[in-house]
């Protein structure tokens, strides 16, 4: 029985070690010169606008007036014409010329995010060789762009994607369990097995947007990101990792009820777009959330005398380990962090993601923006209810 608590007390230090190395050399990925590219292709920038983001005029503009070395077309869309976000997006497009305002329509069908993307797609046509597809909300370098359309235009392959990383600008337990959870998926994409498409930042060559047949994949499925991962793979389709194409969210008294939702929706994309990673994603989340109770146990145990002293002796080693696996993690944070505070929001990020996987298990649909999306196999929409 000993040796299978150690295996356990082992388990969650040890992976946070891995992390922290493979985090690093992420970092260092990302830090490199973007190549230098003879000749850019045209980019149709796809962004899909919704609700009332206190950051998203600062997050948009960075995104409009983007360093490329190439032409860049903008599509900034919105479901209707008088939803929150078509103010800001009708000013915005009078103010630069390469922008448009594209207004998709309530979708029927798909996850509206799709639709609005499709609708841009529509827009767009053939006047560009890469549509790139970018979230509203994030901050982007003036060289997001070049970064992201980097290996496509050195030939590295037809469909690259970047990722993000949140930029906490305070130290509550929330907000800092958000920005963790967001890096150590960060960390995943960077490994070749878990490389998936992330709507926030990915671009694909046009020709081969239309001959895979990703409109008519995405026309009635829930998500534009991860649906695509088992779609790509089946068709032998490579994602290349541009580290570099690193967008930024800043959080700020992160609301409990925000990152929950936000943490349940990602947990239900990969359920029903990709299930066999939900499947491990568990298996993974109940072996490290079992852990910390485990370990307090055995301290209370060690220190009463219910337990020998080689338990008390093996708590307090896993708990000190997990201190320092964090505290190698803690550079790549984007702003500096207390170790107590960090591993509280880490133990915080645990318990919820144990909770949130739980209630995932019997969820027949996502609710998202508003919008109830009961959801199939593969990720297909069976039936849609605005609430």
């Amino acid at each position: 029985m000993w040796f299978l608590f150690l295996l356990l007390f082992v388990a969650v230090p040890g992976l946070l070690f891995y992390l922290a190395k493979q985090g690093k050399k992420l970092r260092a990925r990302a830090a490199e010169l973007p190549p230098v590219c003879a000749s850019w292709p045209s980019v149709g920038l796809v962004i899909p606008c919704c609700g009332t983001h206190p950051d998203m005029e600062r997050a948009l503009r960075s995104l409009l007036e983007q360093q490329y070395g190439g032409t860049m077309r903008c599509c900034l869309v919105t479901a209707t014409d008088d939803e929150p976000a078509a103010d800001l997006v009708r000013r915005l497009a009078d103010s630069y010329d390469h922008v448009t305002h594209v207004i998709a329509g309530m979708a029927e069908g798909c996850g509206q995010k799709n639709h609005n993307s499709l609708a841009a797609v529509q827009e767009l046509g053939d006047s560009v060789d890469v549509y790139a597809f970018c979230d509203s909300t994030h901050m982007a370098s003036p060289d997001f762009l070049s970064r992201l359309i980097a290996p496509i235009a050195t030939g590295k392959g037809v469909f690259s994607t970047g990722y993000h990383e949140v930029v906490p600008k305070d130290k509550e337990p929330v907000t800092l369990a958000y920005a963790f959870c967001v890096l150590c998926m960060r960390i995943l994409q960077g490994l070749a097995k878990f490389t998936q498409p992330w709507g926030g930042a990915m671009a694909i060559e046009h020709r081969s947007f239309h001959d895979l047949g990703i409109g008519t994949f995405w026309a009635d499925n829930v998500v534009d990101d991860c649906s695509l991962t088992t779609f790509l793979q089946e068709r032998s389709v490579h994602v290349c990792l541009s580290p570099g194409a690193l967008l930024r969210t800043n959080a700020e008294h992160h609301k409990f009820s925000v990152w929950t939702a936000w943490l349940e929706r990602q947990i239900l994309f990969l359920k029903f777009c990709v299930p066999l990673q939900w499947v491990l994603l568990g298996v993974v989340i109940a072996i490290m959330a079992i852990v910390p109770p485990c370990a307090l146990l055995c301290l209370l145990g060690g220190i009463t005398g219910l337990l020998k002293a080689g338990w008390l002796v093996m708590a307090c080693l896993s708990i000190a380990a997990t201190g320092v696996a964090l505290s190698c993690l803690r550079p790549l944070m984007a702003h500096h962090i207390p170790l107590v505070r960090l591993m509280c929001a880490f133990f915080l990020m645990l318990g919820m993601a144990f909770a949130t996987f739980v209630k995932t298990i019997p969820a027949r649909g996502i609710l998202w923006h508003g919008i109830w999306y009961t959801v199939g196999r593969a990720g297909k929409v069976t039936s849609i209810v605005r609430k």
